[in-house]
């Protein structure tokens, strides 16, 4: 039973269009990414529908999005009043929507999605009333969404995606049944390997009877780019910086010829061997094609040619992202490089005068180069989906929708006939903004004929994470890599543990063969108050559910007295800010766990010093016309403010913006207070500077 369905925010419009970073498959990293897939709506003014139609002439289909400034080509930041889309994207998702009106008669009108969307998209299905005909789900989402049991099998509507214009958008069957499709067009890996060209330059190894350099597109365009080709490749390189010192602030002392995560590198190989996870096929981990993929990878590492970026204390578990950001500092020629961080690091190659450059992953020496079976792994984005209680005739027409949308979508940003000829016509500006430099005169040329071959790879191939597999196999292939838990070599690791594949899968198969709707969400807990006490207090004297809020997706309101609390982690004898200082667990009624970590600081009581307030250093000008209210005084303007025994308070503070005139530019005096536990206070006087108008 439903006691409560979280609100959403709706809006009517007549058009709609997916942003560039969406196509492209970038991460605006924030995420993200970074994108924000969990936070508030936020709420734009209305865009009416066609007021031309006649009232209930035309069909209104309603888009479910996560992010409605990615989507809505009328958007408009709440704050600038601007377009939140690019012009050019802007302008042919206005040309997509007209031709879905002009061809079905149909109207988009945008639901934005309150909350995250595994809870709204549940929530609403479980009430009986989807929230959207189409639902968009980040990246991520779909194994959660998936085992919610909340959406219509596809399959007797595959046939309308026959034809290679629309092919490209519904992935292979999951679980014996379509249930996805993608909206993205010329993408490249999640993963892709990058190398820089300067660099490589340095290396006399590497050149010709003629002095010239081989870079890695001219041996893959000559189709010599295999396995031993790249590991003699990389020991050349890797024998020429051996003492050469890294950039500070990097994960090694010196220069690595290819730095990286383990997971990727193996992920690429076997898609490059012809291999998968998991996928269409079932569990394909352990088949001879990813066997001798995972081989090689070790081989590397054996070698030293690649060098594990880093690992945390669990002693198999690489740094997140260490290998890309080392990269882009110039610590290593190669790595397989988040696709988010590689417009990042081509700036920051630039700014020391050097270029950087893509290639796909090397295939085994025993594959021909043009083997149906080589493949770059390419990991589904987000994804679209219908909800189950959206009747059939709006589900074939949201299907169709979809494919008058992006097949005119495509043609007009491309300004090409066909969503095929989209590829190479965005392949140059996909190139240039990611910062490779196709324009050089040596080797531009192959540089960007081998980014086309890897974006023309347009069809997701990796559905191990969409499935929930990939989390299962990381952990198999690290503590294989390194003998952690007892583990042996992968193969030999793979086949022991091939129950965690198959029992994750059985499960999954029941439920998408039963009709039950599965609540999966665990409850949210948080802090509704800070965790402060005097020093002695007994903690069984205290009733943590005070502070404490619960909220499930599907129950409502949980009871947070039936929580469990555990403070073992805080000593209330001592003074001090304990990090995991209060630990709280509560299960819905569907038995999901949920969990919260948050701070406990015990004070004294009978301090009677006032706290040091210590104001930033040059801290920064005030904007005109900026909201006073909102200005973040703790970080813009104090650095620290300590009590007596070293706790933070900067918590605590208070700024009197009394005689801050925001509209007028000038210097003004503002009262800052600082007032920590025990009661007593510190004023600081900052003289703030109100700008010109740039």
């Amino acid at each position: 039973m439903i006691k409560k369905v979280i609100k959403r925010s709706v809006t009517a419009i007549a058009i709609f269009s997916m942003l560039a970073a969406v196509m492209t498959g970038c991460t605006p990293k924030g995420t993200k990414e970074t994108v924000n897939q969990t936070g508030e709506a936020v709420t734009a003014e209305p865009t009416k529908a066609d007021t031309a139609t006649p009232e209930g002439k035309a069909k209104v289909l309603r888009w479910g999005t996560h992010w409605q400034a990615g989507l809505d080509p009328n958007y408009q930041d709440p704050t600038t009043g601007e377009y939140t889309m690019d012009e050019a994207s802007r302008q042919a998702s206005l040309a997509a929507l007209q031709a879905a009106k002009d061809q079905l008669n149909v109207d988009v009108e945008f639901v934005q999605y309150a909350s995250d969307t595994r809870s709204e998209l549940i929530t609403s299905v479980l009430a009986n009333t989807p929230v959207c005909d189409i639902a968009i789900l980040w990246g991520g989402s779909e194994n959660t969404i998936l085992s919610q049991n909340i959406l219509q099998p596809l399959d007797e509507y595959a046939d309308m995606f026959a034809d290679s214009e629309y092919s490209w958008m519904l992935y292979d069957k999951l679980y014996g049944h379509n249930y996805f499709l993608t909206s993205k067009q010329a993408f490249i890996p999640r993963w892709p390997l990058v190398y820089n060209a300067t660099m490589i330059e340095k290396v006399d190894s590497l050149k010709d009877s003629e002095g010239k350099t081989i870079y890695p597109t001219t041996l893959f365009q000559d189709g010599k780019w295999t396995w031993s080709t790249f590991k003699e490749y990389l020991s050349k390189i890797q024998s020429f910086y051996a003492n050469t010192k890294a950039p500070d602030g990097t994960e090694f002392n010196t220069i690595k010829a290819y730095e990286t995560d383990h997971r990727f590198a193996g992920l690429s190989a076997i898609f490059a061997a012809g291999g998968e996870i998991y996928g269409a096929n079932g569990l394909m981990a352990d088949s001879k094609a990813s066997l001798k993929a995972v081989a090689y990878v070790k081989e590397l590492m054996d070698a030293g040619v690649l060098t594990e970026c880093g690992l945390y204390d669990d002693g198999y578990t690489p740094k997140w992202l260490q290998g890309s950001n080392d990269f882009g500092a110039g610590a290593t020629v190669f790595t397989d490089s988040a696709d988010w961080i590689i417009a990042g690091a081509a700036s920051s190659a630039a700014d020391r005068g050097e270029s950087i450059g893509i290639v796909p992953w090397p295939r085994p020496d025993d594959m021909a180069a043009d083997d149906p079976n080589y493949k770059q792994v390419l990991t589904v984005g987000d994804s679209m989906g219908i909800l189950k209680g959206v009747d059939a005739e709006t589900t074939k027409l949201a299907l169709e929708f979809l494919k008058v949308y992006y097949s005119t979508y495509y043609k007009t940003l491309g300004g090409v006939e066909s969503v095929s000829a989209y590829k190479d016509s965005a392949a140059t500006s996909q190139a240039t903004n990611l910062g490779f430099d196709i324009f050089n005169e040596t080797y531009g040329d192959d540089l960007l004929k081998t980014f086309q071959y890897i974006a023309n790879q347009t069809v997701p191939n990796d559905y191990s994470d969409l499935l929930g597999f990939r989390v299962v196999w990381d952990d198999v292939l690290g503590k294989s890599f390194y003998g952690v838990d007892g583990y042996a070599s992968y193969d030999v690791s793979i086949a022991a543990n091939k129950n965690l594949f198959t029992e994750k899968a059985a499960n999954m198969e029941a439920i998408l063969s039963s009709d039950e709707i599965r609540d999966n969400i665990a409850p949210s807990i948080s802090a509704s108050a800070a965790l402060v006490f005097p020093v002695g207090t007994d903690p069984k004297s205290v009733a943590f559910s005070d502070y404490v809020s619960i909220e499930d997706a599907v129950d409502g309101v949980l009871d947070a007295t039936t929580a469990t609390y555990d403070y073992s982690a805080t000593d209330f004898t001592k003074v001090g800010s304990y990090g995991d200082g209060l630990k709280v667990l509560m299960a819905d009624k569907s038995g999901n766990e949920g969990s919260m970590n948050t701070t406990v600081i015990v004070f004294n009581p009978d301090n009677k010093t006032a706290p040091v307030v210590t104001p930033v250093e040059g801290y920064r000008q005030i904007k005109l016309d900026e909201d006073a209210s909102k200005i973040s005084w703790k970080g813009d303007f104090i650095a620290s403010a300590l009590d007596a025994d070293g706790l933070d308070v900067s918590a605590i503070i208070a700024a009197d913006i009394s005689n801050l005139d925001t509209s007028t530019p000038g210097d003004y005096d503002v009262v800052v207070t600082v007032t920590d536990f025990a009661g007593n206070s510190s004023e600081v006087t900052l003289t703030v500077t109100v700008g010109e108008a740039e």
